[in-house]
């Protein structure tokens, strides 16, 4: 659904920027050239802001660069032939489109240097770096005035723009070479945004290599390829810089929520639960009785409750030692959470006592529970030759006798 969006999304933008193109080519320029500009200069926002997430060096690098490029893309925009903004020279913006391209596609290719440095980016030397690159590079071109001509007004490109462009678009094709040879460090998805752009880029320079006019149908392609590359970089940040971090966090919350819950879950077994038998210790299954007897009071419910006792249980400890009297106890215990259903609660109500609740339920189905405890404990405990003693009272008999 979220790729459907986007090709609707762009599909509009890009019909609407060729209507303006069709209209006022320089209005189209300065729209792309904005739109380009101002997705390079969130790119670096997002990779200021989220850089303690972003794990990728390779990412990181871009995001840095891409404030630069954006810069350098917008003094190209401002001196562009018809801003009337640099009035003493007309070619400024071939120039300046050159110098930003080779810092694009280089930094892609240095960004491939990142990927398995396992020290983060220092993001303040890559600021410095950058920031002084383009400072020789807007004075070598707007001051110095020493930038190698890139286009010649009736002539057309300069061989030094046309072999420009195919330098830069053999540096982003050994960078996309080395992007496929180590694509498994990159999640699929940041691994298709970066390859695009890449491949969108390189179209982009080869576009620009045949437009004798900067007005023409190529350079009009060129900067369409450009504005799709942009964004896709600017995808790639946002889903390792915003979306995968958040997306981990809350995965990390819900996975300790869960080990908090179980831990809770064992402390509270451990708490109301007798350790030898597994049954509910005294005071559980005591309150337990008080909160069925008020349940089956309000609702007018039927309730049982069985007491057992196994007999001699003293003698036979005496006689047998504790380890045996301490199986008969568990075995005891098996053989009642056996008998009973999953509505019923049995607990160890003293050392060899065991109180069994079974709600909504009356004598006579409480007598049948109750047999049958009886005689799967004697007939389970044959060898132990341990016998069993109980008595059964019931809710209803109680409210008879009231």
């Amino acid at each position: 659904m979220k790729i459907k969006t986007d090709i609707i999304l762009w599909t509009i933008i890009i019909i609407f920027l060729y209507w303006v193109s069709t209209i006022n080519y320089l209005l189209f320029h300065s729209f792309v050239e904005i739109f380009s500009i101002s997705i390079a200069f969130v790119v670096f926002t997002l990779t200021w802001n989220s850089k303690k997430y972003l794990k990728s060096n390779y990412l990181v690098l871009l995001g840095i660069a891409y404030l630069f490029i954006g810069i350098l893309d917008l003094f190209h925009t401002l001196s562009y032939k018809g801003m009337n903004i640099f009035t003493d020279y007309d070619y400024y913006a071939n120039q300046l489109w050159i110098a930003t391209r080779f810092i694009e596609s280089t930094t892609f290719l240095a960004a491939m240097t990142m990927i398995h440095r396992k020290s983060h980016v220092n993001i303040s030397v890559c600021i410095v770096f950058y920031t002084i690159l383009t400072g020789l590079i807007l004075a070598s071109v707007l001051i110095w005035r020493i930038f190698p001509v890139c286009f010649i007004d009736g002539i057309g490109l300069t061989a030094f723009k046309k072999i420009s462009e195919y330098v830069i678009s053999l540096i982003l094709f050994v960078s996309l070479m080395i992007l496929m040879a180590n694509k498994a460090d990159f999640s699929l998805r940041i691994y298709r945004y970066v390859y695009y752009s890449i491949v969108l880029t390189i179209l982009s320079e080869l576009a620009f290599t045949f437009y004798i006019s900067n007005y023409g149908f190529s350079n009009l392609v060129g900067h369409f390829l450009k504005l799709i590359s942009f964004y896709l970089i600017y995808k790639a940040i946002i889903q390792e810089g915003i979306q995968s971090p958040y997306e981990l966090i809350f995965k990390d919350l819900m996975e300790k929520e869960a080990i908090i819950l179980q831990q809770n879950k064992k402390l509270l077994d451990l708490s109301n639960k007798d350790r030898m038998t597994g049954l509910y210790n005294h005071e559980y299954i005591f309150e337990e009785l008080g909160r069925e007897i008020k349940r089956s009071l309000r609702y007018d419910n039927c309730l049982s409750v069985i007491m057992l006792d196994l007999d001699n249980f003293k003698e036979y400890n005496d006689k047998y030692g504790h380890l045996e009297g301490d199986k008969v106890l568990t075995d005891t215990a098996y053989i009642i959470r056996e008998n009973i259903s999953e509505t019923d609660s049995a607990g160890r109500y003293g050392g060899e006592e065991f109180l069994i609740v079974l709600p909504q339920t009356d004598k006579e189905q409480g007598l049948v529970v109750a047999e049958k405890i009886r005689s799967s404990i004697e007939s389970g405990l044959q060898n132990s030759a341990v016998t069993v003693s109980g008595g059964l009272a019931s809710l209803e008999e109680v409210q008879s006798l009231t």
